[in-house]
């Protein structure tokens, strides 16, 4: 069902069974596919692309322009959302800085309430966003992360899989796979509770704990000693040595360093074993 009162450009690619909500504008060359809901007064920038099933909620704008005073806006560019996805009320996700590009947003991912994805982002998938979570040009984020409510990645910040953000933190640094993170640029400890609910075998917890230790235990130059680990062929398990060669990968931030302070219990979060 397409109201009325929705505008829609030219070239603009229709799937089946779609709504599009009263006041709702389409510009040129957008693409929508099968079974999608756009609410009323959504704004949808050209060059966006919304895969299946996507649901964007009232006032949201996708395929905005990128927040960045060197942008040269005549480039072509734009935003994938992937499919299963549900975007709030007023959520952001910028298209990207170079030409022919795309800020990516995984498939099922939910993106609450004035949360915002910047310019060149890419985002995994089965990945939360709470409310007025920001996240900065160029940062990777990958799947199954959680990040908290008013919470913000500074620009080209990697994330890492199963990672937890708490509320209201901040990051100016990498944070690596599934670890937990708050306040300040800072791991508190592993995701713990959330990979055993996530179905993680308890070999491979133990080869993670061990693997963390190993990383943050000492001083000393972490992508060395994550390089001379993963030559050792010591840890089996897949998540170990992504966990290794996140510290091995090139890093334009730097990596988190480990803090004192953590998680109370109530604070935190489980993925559920349906993600």
């Amino acid at each position: 069902m397409i109201y009325e009162t929705a505008i829609i450009g030219r070239e603009v690619f229709l799937g089946k069974n779609i709504s599009i909500g009263a006041y709702s504008l389409l510009e040129d060359g957008v693409k929508i596919n099968d079974n999608a809901k756009i609410r009323s007064h959504v704004i949808l920038r050209s060059g966006s692309i919304i895969e299946k099933n996507v649901t964007v909620d009232s006032f949201a704008v996708i395929g905005g322009e990128p927040q960045d005073l060197s942008f040269d806006w005549t480039k072509k560019s734009g935003v994938i959302i992937g499919q299963n996805t549900v975007i709030r009320e007023h959520v952001t996700v910028h298209r990207a800085t170079i030409e022919d590009g795309n800020t990516i947003v995984g498939a099922d991912c939910l993106l609450m309430a004035c949360s915002h994805v910047g310019h060149d982002c890419v985002v995994g998938k089965n990945v939360i966003l709470a409310n007025c979570a920001l996240l900065g040009g160029f940062v990777t984020v990958g799947d199954h992360c959680f990040i908290g409510g008013g919470s913000s990645l500074h620009q080209h910040v990697r994330v890492g899989e199963y990672v937890i953000l708490g509320g209201y933190s901040a990051s100016s640094l990498d944070l690596p796979p599934y670890t937990t993170s708050a306040d300040r640029s800072g791991v508190v400890g592993l995701n713990l509770i959330g990979l055993r609910r996530a179905g993680f075998k308890r070999e491979t917890i133990g080869e993670l704990k061990e693997c963390f230790s190993a990383m943050y235990g000492t001083s000393g130059k972490h992508r060395e000693r994550a390089e001379t680990l993963i030559k050792t062929g010591k840890f089996h398990s897949t998540e170990a040595v992504k966990f290794l060669e996140f510290f091995a990968a090139d890093s334009k931030r730097g990596i988190a360093p480990r803090r004192a302070k953590r998680m109370e219990p109530s604070q935190s979060f489980d993925f559920g074993s349906e993600s």
